[in-house]
């Protein structure tokens, strides 16, 4: 069958080595060795020759001996298959290919030792060669290799897939630049190889941010699975993407770069860190197949939110539907400002706090709920809330004020201008409060709340219609309104800021007339 050849003949550059006589040697006999195993393996099929790396780029040397293989496999009788040089982005798709060839190039002294890899799609290795290069005459051969550049895109080209994916070596910290997303759906692909395992008491967290002016996107793939990533950020600085991770688990992480959209394409940069820090009590918790048991009516648990993007997962289980009179409650204790969000068992948010516990904590109620799994994340509000913090589980009872059921416009109890307060709860979490306000004459009317619930009001007409609405226009966090008001039938609605009961708070509502 007729080849399809993709490759250029020598440079020109590598003539200038032809009289080097040990370093053109060594890699003929490598090219030599290589095409003859290379003939065995491949029948009709289509071999990928990419780069060959030094510090983690292609370079010239992989170019020379990417011709010099070539070469000798269009010479050779033997060899059926056809041959693709990777370096010309959007021309082959990398799946289409049925082996993939690449190498990295390693100092070693005063040497040089070429690593080739023969792999096929999934990334399963065939066959392994490993070469001793000279170092004299090769330092000009470390130069970034003309192909990559001349055909576009940068000089980390082909990494548009997991298995053409750039490797990393971060000690602690390590910086790419003049990265490029190109044409419309480019992906750049980056793996760590995570060699050592973490202790009992230790975990690696891996901080990957991009720089520049690009709206990039950027997720982590876990070892074993490149399809679904286990993180996956847009909002660093400006229009940078940034993920910390705790990683646990040995083996390769992938990280991938994309424009935020189809249509977004440019130059980036790229850092990224690995540390090994003493883990809290209960890591790994960074999702809900790792969340830590938390019992109703058990134990509290003790857990650290032990860096900026920590996120801690706890599942909690109710065995049996709850009385009408009974609600669960979720809190957290510490010195730290903390956010709660509670999810169902399919990952959907069911509600958000921040502040409605002691201090800065979160505390989620809720009421009369049937059996089944929710799963509580916790995590910090902000990057510098970092520290030792406990969690419980645990059932009240649900006491309703005197004024309920009052949450619907249909269901509103009413107050008295100029009457004394009235003392009301936000019992079972996420009530709502209607007041029915008949004004008899035409006056300036003040409605305020007071105590230390986050209140919100809202005033509508009797037909519902919108009037006017407070968050904090009255002491500390409540709402007052002051407004002229016609004589009619008007509404109140006071809800909670943040949305969610409280266990021991209350709040009063008083109307006075001018």
């Amino acid at each position: 069958m007729k080849r399809m050849t993709i490759f250029l003949v020598i440079f020109m550059v590598a003539i200038n080595f032809i009289f080097a006589d040990t370093l053109m040697e060594n890699l003929k006999n490598a090219s030599d060795q290589v095409s003859e195993d290379l003939s065995s393996i491949i029948a009709d099929e289509n071999l990928y020759a990419g780069a060959i790396t030094f510090e983690n780029r292609p370079v010239l040397i992989g170019d020379l001996f990417s011709d010099l293989l070539a070469n000798r496999l269009l010479d050779n009788s033997r060899f059926k298959g056809n041959i693709i040089k990777g370096y010309s982005p959007g021309t082959f798709r990398l799946s289409d290919a049925d082996w993939i060839l690449s190498g990295s190039l390693y100092k070693t002294g005063s040497n040089y030792f070429m690593s080739l890899y023969l792999n096929d799609p999934q990334g399963k290795q065939k066959k392994g060669w490993e070469f001793l290069i000279p170092a004299d005459n090769a330092d000009s051969l470390l130069e970034p290799s003309q192909m990559a550049m001349n055909f576009g895109g940068d000089i980390y080209e082909p990494n548009n897939n997991s298995d053409s994916a750039i490797e990393l070596n971060p000690d602690p910290e390590m910086e790419l630049s003049n990265l490029e997303i190109g044409e419309s759906g480019d992906e750049d692909w980056f793996f760590i190889d995570i060699n050592q395992s973490s202790s009992e008491s230790g975990m690696y967290i891996l901080t990957a941010r991009t720089t520049g002016g690009m709206d990039t996107y950027m997720e982590i793939y876990k070892p074993g699975d490149s399809s679904y990533p286990v993180v996956e950020n847009d909002d660093g600085d400006d229009s940078n993407a940034r993920i910390n991770y705790a990683i646990t688990e040995r083996g390769r992480w992938f990280i991938k770069v994309r424009g935020y959209s189809t249509d977004d394409t440019g130059d980036y940069g790229l850092i990224v860190s690995l540390e090994m820090r003493e883990a809290g009590p209960g890591e790994p918790d960074n999702s809900m197949d790792e969340a830590s048991v938390l019992e109703i009516e058990g134990n509290e648990l003790r857990r650290t939110v032990d860096y900026g993007d920590d996120y801690d997962y706890f599942k909690i289980t109710v065995d049996r539907a709850l009385p009408e009179n009974k609600a669960l409650v979720i809190q957290t204790y510490s010195d730290l400002d903390l956010t709660m969000t509670l999810l169902d068992s399919y990952d959907n948010e069911v509600m958000t706090n921040d502040d409605s516990g002691d201090e800065s904590n979160p505390q989620i109620m809720l009421p009369a709920q049937d059996e089944g799994t929710w799963y509580a994340v916790v995590y910090p509000y902000d990057g510098d809330n970092t520290g030792a913090y406990t969690i419980r589980a645990y059932l009240v009872d649900v006491v309703k004020d005197e004024y309920e059921d009052d949450n619907s416009m249909d269901e509103a109890s009413s107050i008295e201008i100029n009457g004394a307060p009235q003392e009301r709860t936000f019992m079972p979490a996420g009530e709502e409060d209607w007041i029915e306000l008949v004004v008899d004459e035409r006056a300036e009317f003040v409605i305020k709340t007071t105590g230390p619930i986050d209140t919100y009001m809202t005033l509508y007409d009797k037909y519902g219609e919108y009037i006017y609405e407070d968050d904090d226009g009255g002491t500390d966090n409540n709402a007052l309104i002051s407004e002229v008001l016609d004589e009619g039938v008007y509404y109140i609605l006071i809800t909670q800021y943040e949305g969610d009961g409280n266990v021991d708070d209350s709040y009063t509502l008083s109307v006075r007339k001018f």
